[in-house]
């Protein structure tokens, strides 16, 4: 008799948790539409304001692509600082995690190479809902930057 044909096949637990992970993906993003707290938390979580960095990492395998509405404007200007009808720049529209601007690769380098504070402002908006955040990039003492996200109160 052959021992292998009697005994049972062996479960892939690794399998079985990938495609727990899909269904839970494919569920939040089904949802988002008709959930808004679900979009609420994704646009924390582009704005880097999330509750908690184990929330943050919870919402990890969510794609970030083509989510949202997002647009963001940068200023040597602090916000408040000048009366809006003398400013003129445009908002630009970004694909997805707008705080991006000023921290990732061709943008953080067009931003901030003067070594002179600077300030983001972006806005996602989804079915009704809106975020807007503020951030201020003070440059550091011999190299780099702090980036700072101001209260809510001031994003306004």
């Amino acid at each position: 008799m052959n021992d292998q044909t009697d005994a049972a096949p062996k479960r892939d637990h690794g399998f079985i948790a990938i495609l727990s992970l899909l269904v839970l993906v494919a569920a939040w993003l089904l949802l988002m539409p008709v959930v808004p707290s679900i979009a609420s938390s994704t646009m924390h979580r582009f704005h880097l304001r999330t509750s908690s960095f184990a929330w943050w990492v919870a919402q990890f395998p969510i794609p970030p692509m083509y989510n949202f509405a997002n647009r963001y404007e940068t200023s040597d200007i602090p916000p408040g600082f000048v009366d809006p009808i003398l400013e003129s720049r445009e908002k630009r529209y970004i694909n997805h995690f707008p705080a991006r601007v000023l921290t990732f690769a061709n943008g953080r380098y067009q931003h901030l190479h003067h070594g002179t504070d600077r300030w983001l402002t972006i806005e996602s908006s989804y079915r009704g809902q809106q975020l807007k955040t503020r951030f201020h990039a003070e440059p550091k003492e011999g190299n780099g930057f702090r980036l700072i996200r101001l209260p809510p109160e001031e994003a306004r």
